[in-house]
């Protein structure tokens, strides 16, 4: 199953940027959001991504 969602940006952006989409986008999976999301959407809340190394 794929779920054709995506956040990016640029390399170019400038550092604030990246920094502030690395934070929202650990904040909506450390809080369950986006488990929740998936629950709503009738998937398996366990396919968030883990966190990027």
């Amino acid at each position: 199953m794929t779920i054709r969602q995506a956040m990016g940006t640029t390399k170019e952006r400038r550092p604030r940027t990246t920094q502030f989409l690395d934070a929202l986008v650990t904040e909506l999976v450390t809080f369950g959001f986006v488990a929740e999301a998936l629950r709503r959407a009738g998937q398996d809340p366990t396919l968030t991504a883990p966190e990027a190394v």
